[in-house]
């Protein structure tokens, strides 16, 4: 597209960004709807909104309009990307590091393959022609989301009042809701709705171990999320061919497959903390960052394209878990909402950022430094959780017992619904 378009680095990057940046910013939307009509109603839309996208985009002929178009990509990726991430939570219990890992990894896959064929598809038929093939295959978002259940400890919402007498105390104590006087009471109760049906409770920043967590995620995802646009563009300055971008590309996604499902892996045997492996992840990232302007070869890339894939990009195998342990399960889909939205704002902007950088001072460069420091920092943040702690009045949750939260209340409406329905059938009978 940069080529295609020739609108300059910082802004092409723009359309990278905006998809990212819906894929988080609206998690809680998906959130909701997903409990309002079913994860399979709310993913198979996505993968709707995802095939029309990259099918429009084919017709674009301006930067601005193709911004538009990957607008509406990213919130397809976003209804479909949320809903797998929280079934997953809440179907596995022992694995469940595990199983976000080999979830997350369907990304490196995706990034593994897709550079060799949108080479072939652009190189044979344009890149207008490969858009609409892009688009056709990634409609199978669709078909798979035909295999989605709906657990059983998802209360709907078509089901039960928008807001509980709890849930009305948590918001009103919450940071959005700390109105003045003269705040319409109309007002006032529409921002207490809306709150409640996406999620949002904010309650949850009193737990600090919670804030740092958030804090660290999102400064991660602004490091990160650099190289996705780092790697390819600066091998491309060095003066290799699209080849050589193309496999420095796929190494990204290769390394990302086995990294997040190793991650994954390890984190559930329980030899070390979980936010110990975040840490050490972090710390080798930014250490390769660092060291990059050292080398000017496409070897050394090809070796950091492994590395901060298999390394800091492994981070989405733990945010899950992470939160769990902060949280608990009862408010794992609100601390899930909360760390994407708060993830969002940096992912729309670092790249341009990078982008802006390279345009500046010619190099990509001091963006690699820029993107090491940030990594280093985001790991840094939770090593201070021990002197947090001691002024906390937040819980630590044990996965032995986490997801019992969930089962009783669920358990509770069920055995309700079994007297009610047996009571029912005895004035029937009468």
């Amino acid at each position: 597209m940069l080529d295609h378009f020739s609108a300059g680095s910082g802004n092409t990057a723009w359309i990278g960004s905006i998809t990212w940046f819906l894929l988080q910013v609206l998690a809680p939307l998906a959130n909701f709807l997903s409990r309002r009509y079913s994860f399979r109603t709310v993913s198979f839309t996505g993968g709707l909104m995802v095939g029309c996208g990259y099918f429009l985009s084919g017709f674009v002929t301006r930067i601005e309009l193709m911004y538009l178009t990957f607008m509406m990509i990213g919130i397809g990726y976003c209804l479909s990307t949320t809903c797998s991430a929280i079934i997953i939570s809440l179907y596995f219990k022992k694995r469940r590091t595990l199983a976000n890992g080999v979830m997350y990894s369907s990304g490196g896959i995706a990034v593994l393959s897709f550079p060799s064929l949108y080479r072939f598809l652009i190189d044979k038929y344009g890149l207008s022609q490969a858009l609409w093939v892009i688009g056709a295959f990634l409609s199978n978002i669709c078909v798979a989301s035909f295999v989605f259940r709906q657990p059983n400890n998802v209360l709907n919402y078509q089901n039960k009042p928008l807001q509980s007498n709890d849930a009305q105390v948590e918001i009103e104590e919450s940071i959005f809701l700390n109105l003045s006087d003269e705040t319409n009471d109309q007002q006032r109760k529409l921002i207490e709705r809306c709150c409640n049906a996406l999620n949002l409770n904010f309650c949850l920043f009193k737990n600090r171990r919670f804030s740092l967590l958030v804090l660290a995620f999102t400064i991660c995802s602004f490091g990160q999320t650099n190289n996705y646009i780092l790697i390819p563009a600066h091998i491309k300055t060095l003066g290799y061919s699209n080849t050589y971008i193309t496999i420095g590309v796929s190494i990204i996604g290769g390394a990302e497959l086995i990294g997040r499902i190793a991650v994954g892996w390890f984190a559930d045997l329980n030899f070390i903390q979980k936010k110990y492996i975040f840490v050490v992840c972090m710390f080798i990232g930014g250490v390769f960052a660092l060291i990059s302007p050292l080398f000017d070869s496409f070897m050394f890339m090809a070796v950091y394209a492994g590395v901060t894939a298999a390394f800091p990009s492994s981070f989405l195998a733990l945010t899950s878990v992470l939160a769990i342990e902060r949280v608990g399960m009862k408010n794992f889909e609100a601390a899930y909402s909360i760390m994407f939205v708060c993830m969002s704002i940096p992912s729309l902007i670092c790249q341009p950022i990078a982008g802006w950088m390279a345009d500046y001072y010619g190099s990509w460069y001091p963006a690699f430094i820029l993107t090491g420091i940030i990594l280093i920092f985001a790991g840094a943040i939770l090593l201070i959780e021990p002197f947090v702690n001691r002024y906390d009045m937040g819980k630590t949750y044990s996965f032995k017992n986490v997801d019992k939260e969930m089962a009783s209340p669920v358990k509770r409406i069920h055995l309700k619904a079994h007297k009610q329905n047996k009571e029912d059938s005895a004035i029937e009978l009468s």
